[in-house]
């Protein structure tokens, strides 16, 4: 149990030391299903209009 002292301390992730990131060019592209592209074509398409629906209300509220 003395391995377990409570340290109230805490490192904000901008002060703590960097990690070292994973990257392997041999891994290439991630494999994407067919569901998968046609979600993610759909989530951009949304934010899309939704943005161009905000523009029209800046604009129309001008």
């Amino acid at each position: 149990m003395s391995d377990l002292i409570f340290d109230p301390r805490v490192v904000h992730p901008l002060d703590d030391a960097p990690e070292e990131k994973l990257f392997r060019p041999e891994l290439g592209r991630i494999a994407m299903t067919r569901t998968v592209r046609l979600s993610l074509l759909a989530l951009r398409v949304y934010l899309l209009v939704m943005v161009a629906l905000l523009a029209a209300r800046f604009i129309g509220a001008a």
